[in-house]
């Protein structure tokens, strides 16, 4: 449903559309240009004033603007269509509408060539053009503090790359079509490489948000020449050190090992991922069998491979191996110095959690220690890594006990029920012959799944809506891209995207498919 207010002598309609049960997406524009910014951060400005009841989070996109509003609260659509309507905040000054940061670059980048030729001008030109601009950070996304910059010379507007580099250095500034823009971390990525910077985009060190992230939207931004030449030297990257007094030490990675807990919700306006747990209730049964909180720190063991070496004599708890009786147990139990942990394939699921008595020590960031691949390298454990816990002794556990089990839902069953899906922002736009075909038909998982999304496979989505400019993304949303071949976004997908959204699904609906492995069938259902 849409309303049209006047911005000066332009008439602007704007849009609520929920998203799924406990959000929305306000769109209150249809292109991007330096009067749409404006717009939108006085939206935002005048929904702050407003103190929205049970909103806990606003995440601006280029035109859009999502609302995210506590589970437990009656999402309050109408008063919020009637707030926006309110032509009041139309054109109204933003208080603060950003810093001046002025960025040091330096010029030679891989790509830069290839962004001379499309141009038909010298690299020379290339970086004259680039550099003369004064930007504005639009958004941000894709990785911690990844801006979207607008300003772009028009002359320099080029094509991403046909095929995405595996890893693009931290720092690199690049171009990508009508945006510039600079890799907070290392990270895959496919736009044109142009120079770099030392500046610290994303400082997991920061003690606070402005020196965890340079940037904002609303920013202007001004390159200047950089002192030296040089690409930014890798070696230096922080990671994850060696705990005190660690209780394992990882000898193999397996397909998947990180740290996990309850995730870091609540930020993804400065492009960071939720995180946390691909099966939370699966992660809490391990915690509560050596008697810690729910959303206590776990290892994450993704199919298999992982080998741990035990350094201190002690408990851990293991939860999503399944036992012979086909049941997916849970199961306590001590461990001694010198024996090897090894995690063949399960027959059953995709994820296991590793608890240990305090919860594992991890790197903290935003109130989470979890790792995910959008966060660099920072947060990555190795090989030969040292794993400590908060607490080493396991005072809940009485002395006499030698095992502790615990019977949970077996995973084998994770896809015999139909999946409820609610509509998402797009759900108007695909015909009602795609809307059924996406419900009759039997998908089935793709082996390219990840705790970035899961990818389906069987017949196309027919007339698929052409992607838009990129708006906020939330977890559980099932992303149709031109092949018609439905995404289902988990908690280390992007925090902004412009693929069509057909659907979403819940958490705990979102938690039963990432148990699912590749080649099992699953079916959607209209949630109710």
């Amino acid at each position: 449903m849409g309303r049209t207010i006047c911005d000066g002598s332009r008439r602007v309609r704007i849009t609520v559309t929920r998203y799924g049960p406990h959000a929305v997406l306000v769109r209150h524009s249809k292109t991007v240009s330096e009067a749409t910014l404006e717009r939108g951060l006085a939206l935002e400005a005048f929904l702050e004033s407003k103190a929205v009841p049970g909103c806990v989070e606003r995440v601006p996109g280029f035109t859009t603007l999502l609302l995210r509003f506590d589970p437990a609260m009656r999402l309050p659509l109408e008063r919020i269509r009637n707030w926006v309507s309110n032509e009041g905040w139309v054109g109204s000054a933003v208080p603060s509408s950003g810093h001046l940061v002025e960025i040091p670059v330096s010029y030679g980048g891989p790509d830069l060539q290839r962004v001379a030729d499309h141009a038909g001008i010298r690299p020379e030109e290339v970086v004259e053009r680039h550099r003369a601009a004064l930007y504005r950070v639009h958004c941000l996304g894709f990785a911690p503090g990844f801006p979207y910059l607008g300003g772009l010379d028009p002359r320099l507007h080029t094509p991403r790359l046909a095929t995405p580099r595996p890893r693009v250095p931290a720092g690199s500034v690049a171009i990508g079509g009508e945006h510039a823009g600079i890799y907070s971390v290392a990270s895959p990525g496919g736009w044109n490489l142009i120079g770099r910077t030392t500046a610290p985009l994303f400082n997991p060190n920061g003690d606070s948000l402005r020196t965890l992230f340079l940037l904002r939207p609303g920013d202007q931004v001004r390159l200047v020449a950089a002192a030296d030449s040089e690409w930014p030297d890798e070696s230096n990257d922080t990671v994850a050190g060696d705990a005190i007094q660690p209780v394992l030490r990882i000898l193999e990675l397996g397909m998947g090992l990180t740290v996990q807990d309850a995730g870091r919700p609540g930020f993804s306006r400065f492009g960071v991922p939720t995180a946390g747990c691909m099966d939370p209730g699966l992660a809490a049964v391990a915690n509560r069998l050596v008697e810690n909180p729910p959303g206590a720190p776990v290892l994450e063991l993704a199919l298999q491979g992982q080998r741990f070496e035990v350094l201190r004599d002690g408990w851990l708890a293991l939860a999503g191996d399944s036992a012979e009786d086909r049941v997916n147990q849970g199961r306590a139990f001590r461990v001694r110095r010198g024996e090897i942990l090894s995690f063949p394939p399960a027959p059953d699921g995709v994820w296991r959690y590793l608890a240990v008595p305090g919860g594992w020590a991890g790197r903290s960031l935003l109130g989470s220690c979890s790792g995910g691949t959008r966060l660099g390298e920072a947060f990555a454990l190795r090989r030969g890594q040292g794993l400590g816990a908060v607490a080493v002794d396991s005072a809940g556990i009485p002395a006499a006990v030698a095992r502790r089990t615990w019977a949970a839902p077996a995973a084998s069953a994770a896809a015999a029920k139909p999946f409820p899906i609610w509509p998402g922002p797009q759900w108007e736009e695909f015909t009602a012959d795609a809307r059924e075909r996406f419900f009759q038909t039997p998908w089935m998982l793709s082996s390219q799944c990840d705790r970035v999304g899961y990818r389906l496979q069987g017949d196309p989505i027919p007339a698929v809506p052409t992607p838009g400019i990129s708006e906020p993304v939330l977890p559980g949303s099932i992303q149709v891209p031109p092949d018609g071949r439905p995404i289902v976004t988990m908690p280390d997908g992007p925090t902004l995207g412009g693929y069509p959204k057909i659907g979403w699904m819940e958490p705990a609906e979102r938690a039963r498919l990432a148990q699912c492995r590749a080649g099992q069938g699953i079916r959607f259902i209209p949630a109710s």
